[in-house]
């Protein structure tokens, strides 16, 4: 469409959901027989949401307000005639009154829903302080409270103010609370700025006017909304009550009790009182109990008759009795702290929300008697709803009386095998058969005792609905006791009366060695062919798999075979498959396999993970030989530190390629991936859940039982007690006080574990068992997360994140594409990623990616999807078609994430694309456990979006002063020295000229990095991709680095002249050349700094310079030393500084010279130089398969890393243009296009500052001839409101491997507006700023900007600002700030 056409075309915007702070909680109950729990109206931004707390859905949201944060909800008591109520709607100065209906519409015989609408009644005028508080009166009043210490009724029937009431102590307030249901009873509780508390009400006065404190006024809205008319027809005045002294710190909230007697008020200095009022005679106040408990600053509070909440910044939220004792500690809300809390004695229902803009629900009589000592108390089983505790004991030891002694018979092992049945070991080697019924009662069976009497050490169980051939059995349980026996034992009849099927036992090692069994529940059992000794025919068996384990990491293999058939001898039941020694030689935890792939994986009690070969003709009885000693492929030191290996699980992710998920005593799940190809054992991710110090497993509903990813649900223990985690929700489904996990326990979930869900323990001889276990047709469970989590803090940079090539501006709309994945970096150092659908027009997603190094915070994030091809040979590559990006290899291209942020930290995240190949590589019985399961892969789960940990880059800190005083210092004088491609020569130096460039690392915690750029350029013919990264960092210093791909290995290329200011915002631009003898690029970096100049950079020469000498290396010989995250939380560690040394171009690139010094030789251009190559040859000389992370495999020692720095390169900019903004550069977007005929690429630059100006400049880079002279090109005329130095040349930019390049500075143009901009498709740019406001500008042909439309937004202080075409003519445009919201720019 032609900007013509655009100018005269109607653009609409319509903006989304707001994702941010939840700051208004309030509860409307419907009558009974409608909803059996109270609706929820929360307030968020400028928004209401209405919540069904019955089927956890969001009913409908409503926009109340234009900027203004909604911070305040009351609501009437609704109509049982019409279904509606009113809602008084408060934020900042502003008081608005809505009438909210519902109408019950049918939708089926058998489904009906909700139809609400909220209309407008009275929009109040503005107030001059900010409201505090509203309560509706008898008679159609409104009071409303406000800051300044002032009271104001509003007639809602005439719509006029008739009341206002100061109080007689004038003070500015924190907090005010009103009670009452007319003027007479109305009470005020003020919570003022000098930490009292002063308790007045509103009298009517008789006297004259003059002796009054106040008077009314009222004020017709129909006639005027600006004049006030005054009437006098009785006075009211205000009466003190009451002071109330005793905080510490200034009072942020108040309640009142429902009778008016009690007052409940928190504050700053992290305490909560309660205080009791005497309004009549007796007018002193009792203190209550103080409540000290929070360890920060407390935001809200709310009183029952029998219970009071409190929530503060420490993002917990407590229940308390009326006597000041603790209940309960809610710790699920994650950045500034739980702002609201809210209770409902009717229901139960607690509710929590803050910064996270999460909104919890709890059943919170259901989790408070969980946290009580139940082991005394028979009558708490009929409190918790849907939960049963059973108290037992084994057979023996309830005929054993008094204390226990060494005699004494107490239980080794506990296992569950579903929600009625536990599987009890002895230590004196009895095997028991528990059976739990309906009312609590526990039924023994005594199966098996083992021979030799001893105890029981290890068990484990394999039931029958996990493998296909059973064969009749419905359990197999492997006991291993004290003197190394193993004990097989086949269950089989109903759970009611269990019967043994057959028992047999062999040796499995020495006496007081065995200490660990494992069935294999992936292997499950197969059939093979068996010819029996006293048979000349062959008959198919059915054979199962049992490990065994030993203190010295020794795991052996036995194959089990079918029982049942009655040619079997007892000698042919078991036999020794094979020996795995574990590399460590430290006991094995856990383990797991995968018969597709042939692999088995371990974790032993020191966090280290072994990886085996498990061929198939091992497993199916065809391989010749048996009990071999099979040697470890592959291992990884430390994967959870020096924590206990607790879980793993073994997923194929497609041929030859496994995914390994792994839990820890460290409180970490930990991802990683082997590829049997590569023979690479790589460590691609990490979550750290801080609420578990030990994570046993981790679960998957019924959706997500076959995605490792996707799990939703996390069991273990913090402390002392047993905690089952909802990773979706980031809520908490359990907790069990239980002694900790050295305590014999077991649990056992359900399809949905928030109302399935089965926990055992053992304290003393006792057993007690928690089983919560609702029917399946019950819809209610608890806790429940209403809004969707995200960040806690602030948000510094976003980026729209997509797989495929973006859509241009006028191709046709497409509703996948307008589904949008937004990458996100916060505060507190979290990166996650966030889906928007369209259809819904709401988030419908969040996750998070990991965490920077030790929560550093993450100031600026970039998407990197496009590779860049550079010819083999720049110089001459005929044939080559321009725009030609495709790898040579036909592999798909990476797509990076990359952010960085304090403490220097840059991340990089690899995307993974899950979806490819899910269903063709699927092996025909791994197809048939499907169709027999019913789980296969769903289209949200093959077309989600995921990102993997790739890296991280982190300086080390200089050990002495001496290397730090020499990497801070940098000369000015940098010898140049040409080469000759064609002599094969290796580079020589000359001592005299030696580089003496280098980084500028100070080391001092708080240098962080400021903005980010970073592309991905590729070497034709070459298998390596190299992602080339440009930082800015607080010091006023810019590096150029690579990180080299798949190899995952950082290189220092070059740094960027010292700006005079630090750089706030950094942008690159690729252009394109090519004619009919070569193709060739020119790599730009544009940079704006805190000084509000705007440089352009030219890194050419670099970039191609180090790609075709990186790709010529043997880069696979390089040790990949960094393969785990190492400290903080989440933190993914340092890593040792490189250079390609001598083999880098040493000359300083700037301007549109190259200077040379007098005595320099021309030396040839070597690929490899000879302090490479022997590093090259020492680097052979190592192992090839070194996945494990060990911090002292190092690719350059300690004492050369400084050296190799010095021979960076120094890059100097092309040209600087100065005072483009009066204040710093915010914000810089580039988009391009290439102008055919005119042989030149045509870029528009767009900058946004401090100054809150926008600036649009256009510039043309032109391959130029070589008789080109600059002195015969005058370029146009500058229109430019800005005053800046002469650019009225052409600045050169040309080097040696290219044609001469020119680029001509065109035109700009300043607009007054906005601190943050981006630009798409050289036809928009949209701009947003602190006034809240996105604005939308029409680029024109000369780089003017004109207006098209404006929209308010809710997130308060926005920071970042990214847009995307989304189709024809569509635009999705999302800000961050304190908070997140997306809007759409449309042409209807």
């Amino acid at each position: 469409m032609a900007d013509s056409q655009l100018k005269q075309c109607q653009w609409n915007m319509r903006s989304s959901q707001y994702l941010g702070e939840i700051s208004a909680l309030c509860f409307l109950h419907l009558p009974s027989h409608l909803s059996s729990f109270p609706f929820l109206l929360a307030g968020t931004g400028s928004q209401v949401l209405l919540y069904d707390l019955e089927s956890s859905m969001m009913i409908k949201s409503f926009q109340v307000f234009e900027g203004i944060r909604v911070h305040g909800l009351i609501c009437s008591l609704l109509d049982n005639t019409t279904l509606g109520c009113k809602v008084v709607v408060c934020g900042e100065k502003r008081v608005k009154l809505f009438n909210l209906t519902f109408e019950l519409v049918s939708k089926s015989n058998t489904q009906s829903e909700f139809c609400v609408d909220l209309c407008l009644l009275h929009s109040l005028p503005r107030f001059t302080h900010w409201v505090l508080d509203a309560l509706f009166l008898k008679d159609h009043c409104l009071a409303i409270g406000c800051s300044d210490n002032s009271v104001h009724v509003w007639d809602m029937l005439k719509s006029s103010l008739v009341l206002q009431v100061p109080s007689p102590d004038r003070c500015l307030l924190y907090s005010m609370r009103l009670w009452g249901d007319n003027l007479e009873a109305l009470r005020i509780a003020s919570g003022t700025i000098y930490n009292e508390i002063m308790v007045w009400k509103v009298i009517c006065q008789h006297d004259s006017p003059t002796s009054t404190s106040s008077v009314k006024g009222c004020m017709n809205l129909s006639s005027s909304n600006s004049n006030f008319a005054k009437c006098y027809d009785q006075q009211y005045k205000a009466v003190h009550i009451c002071r109330l002294v005793g905080h510490e710190g200034s009072i942020f909230r108040i309640v009142w009790s429902s009778n008016g007697v009690k007052l409940v008020s928190v504050s700053d200095d992290r305490s909560a009182r309660i205080w009791t009022i005497h309004d009549h005679d007796d007018r002193r106040e009792i203190v209550g109990p103080v409540l000290f408990g929070h360890s920060a600053r407390i935001w809200d509070c709310c009183i029952s008759d029998h219970l009071i909440v409190t929530a503060g910044e420490d993002c917990t939220c407590r229940v308390w009795g009326l006597d000041g004792k603790q209940l309960w500690v809610i710790k699920e809300h994650i950045g500034r702290g739980i702002w609201r809390c809210l209770y409902d004695p009717n229901s139960s229902l607690l509710v929590t929300a803050g910064f996270d803009s999460a909104i919890k629900v709890h059943r919170l009589h259901t989790s408070v008697c969980k946290t009580l000592d139940l082991e005394g108390d028979a009558d708490s089983e009929d409190i918790i709803e849907g939960a049963q505790i059973s108290i037992t004991c084994i057979p023996n030891s309830m005929e054993h009386a008094g204390l226990m002694d060494s005699k004494s018979e107490y239980v080794r092992s506990l296992y569950f095998k579903c929600e009625d049945t536990i599987y009890v070991a002895t230590n004196h080697g009895y095997l028991y058969h528990a059976l739990l019924s309906e009312t609590g009662d526990v039924k023994w069976t005594e199966l098996v005792r083992v021979n030799g009497e001893v105890p029981i050490v290890c068990m484990d169980l394999l039931s029958a609905s996990l493998s296909r051939n059973h064969c009749g059995i419905v359990d197999w349980v492997a006991v291993g006791d004290g003197k190394g026996n193993m004990t097989v034992v086949g269950i089989t009849g109903n759970p009611s009366s269990p019967k043994v099927a057959f028992a047999f036992a062999w040796p499995a090692g020495a006496e007081r060695q065995l200490l660990g069994t494992y069935w294999c529940k992936s292997l499950g059992s197969r059939s093979c062919k068996f010819t029996a000794d006293n048979l000349a025919l062959s008959v198919e068996r059915h054979i199962w798999y049992c490990f065994t384990t030993d203190p010295r990491g020794v795991l052996k293999l036995w194959r089990l075979y079918d029982p049942s058939i009655s040619v079997c001898q007892d000698s042919q039941r078991i036999s020794l498959i094979a020996e795995f020694p574990s590399s460590f030689g430290i006991r094995i935890m856990c383990l797991d396999a995968s018969f597709e792939e042939e692999v088995l994986v371990c974790g032993d009690l020191r966090g280290n993970l072994i990886l085996f070969p498990l061929s198939k003709d091992l497993l199916l009885c065809t391989a010749a030989t048996s009990g071999v000693k099979i040697s470890p492929l592959s291992y990884f030191k430390g994967a959870h530190g020096i924590s206990t290996v607790s879980n793993i699980s073994v997923s194929r992710l497609r041929h030859g390629q496994v995914e390994i998920q792994t839990t820890g005593a460290d409180g970490c799940i930990c991802y990683l991936e082997y590829d049997k190809d590569q023979e690479s054992f790589e460590f691609i991710g990490m979550k750290q859940l801080k609420e578990l110090s030990l994570i046993e497993s981790v679960s998957a509903d019924f959706k997500s039982a076959d995605d490792l990813a996707n799990r939703n649900y996390a069991a273990g223990f913090a402390s002392t007690d047993f905690i089952i985690w909802n990773l979706l929700t980031e809520a908490k489904v359990l907790q069990i006080p239980c002694g900790g996990w050295r305590r014999p326990h077991s649990y056992y979930l359900g399809d949905v574990p928030e109302m399935r869900n089965c926990f055992a323990y053992v304290k003393d001889e006792i057993i007690y068992i928690h089983r919560h276990w609702l029917p399946g047709g019950c819809k209610t469970k608890f806790p429940r997360n209403l809004h969707l989590q995200f960040h806690g803090r602030e948000m510094h940079s976003l980026r729209f994140v997509s797989e495929n090539s973006q859509v241009q501006g006028n191709e046709e709309e497409n509703l996948v594409d307008k589904s949008s994945w937004i990458a996100t970096g916060c505060e507190d150092g979290t990166v996650r990623l966030t889906r928007f659908a369209p259809e819904m027009e709401n988030w419908s997603a969040s996750k998070l990616l990991g965490e920077h190094v030790g929560g550093s915070a993450v100031r600026s994030i970039c998407f990197v999807s496009k590779t860049h091809i550079i010819p083999s040979d720049v110089s001459s590559t005929p044939g080559l078609e321009k725009g030609q990006n495709d790898t040579s290899d036909g592999k798909q291209n990476p797509c990076l994430l990359v952010s960085v942020g304090a403490k220097r930290v840059l991340t990089t995240w690899l995307l993974r694309n899950r979806s490819l190949d899910e269903e063709e590589e699927i092996y025909p019985e791994q197809k048939l456990n499907r169709c027999e399961t019913g789980c296969k892969p769903t289209v949200k789960q093959c077309s989600s979006m995921s990102f993997r940990w790739l890296s991280t880059n982190m300086p080390i800190r200089s050990p002495s002063m001496e290397g730090r005083e020499k990497t801070m210092r940098a000369t000015n004088k940098i010898s140049s020295l040409d080469s000759d491609a064609k002599t094969g020569s290796t580079l020589i130096e000359k001592e005299g000229t030696k580089s003496k460039t280098c980084l500028v690392n100070k080391y001092e915690d708080d240098w962080r990095y400021l903005a980010v750029t970073a592309f991905l350029v590729k070497c034709a013919g070459s298998r390596l991709t190299v992602c080339f990264v440009v930082v800015a960092c607080s010091d006023a210093t810019l590096t150029l680095q690579a990180l080299v791909l798949p190899h995952r290995l950082w290189f220092d290329v070059a740094i960027l002249a010292s700006m005079p200011s630090p750089v706030l915002a950094l942008q690159h631009a690729v252009v394109p050349f090519c004619n009919l003898t070569q193709i060739s690029s020119t790599y730009l970096v544009i940079t704006g700094a805190t000084d509000g100049s705007i440089a352009f950079w030219d890194i050419t020469e670099s970039v191609e310079t180090f790609v075709q000498r990186v790709s010529s290396l043997n880069i696979e010989k390089f040790i990949d030393c960094q393969k785990r995250p190492r400290t903080g939380r989440g933190s993914q560690g340092g890593r040792q500084w490189r250079s390609l040394n001598s083999s880098m171009s040493k000359r300083r690139l700037g301007g549109d010279s190259v200077t040379r010094k007098a005595g320099d030789v021309d030396n040839s251009d070597s690929n490899i130089t000879p302090d490479t190559s022997s590093e090259l040859n020492d680097l052979q000389k190592r192992s090839k398969n070194c996945s494990q992370a060990e911090h002292d495999t190092l690719l350059e020692p300690e004492t050369s890393r400084t050296d190799s720095l010095t021979e960076i390169c120094e890059i100097q900019p092309i040209h600087v243009m100065n005072n483009v903004h009066q204040s710093g550069v915010n914000c810089l977007h580039v988009s391009g296009d290439f102008q055919g005929s005119e042989n030149c690429y045509l870029l528009n630059i767009v900058s946004g500052g401090d100054d809150q100006a926008v600036h649009c400049l256009q510039l043309k880079l032109t391959l130029s001839s070589t008789e080109l002279d600059a002195k015969v090109v005058t370029s146009e005329t500058i229109r430019s409101t800005i005053q800046s130095e002469s650019i009225e040349n052409i600045v050169d930019c040309s080097n040696k491997n290219q044609a001469p390049n020119h680029i001509r500075f065109l035109n700009q143009y300043r607009i007054p507006s906005a601190h943050s901009s981006a630009i798409k498709d050289g036809t928009w740019v949209f701009s947003t700023g602190l006034d809240q406001r996105i604005r939308c500008w029409l680029v024109g042909e000369h780089g003017e900007l004109t207006e098209h439309a404006l929209l308010i937004i809710s997130v308060p202080e926005p920071e970042a600002l990214d847009a995307r075409a989304c189709g024809r003519n569509h635009y999705q445009i999302a800000v961050s700030g304190r908070g997140m919201q997306m809007v759409e720019f449309f042409l209807p």
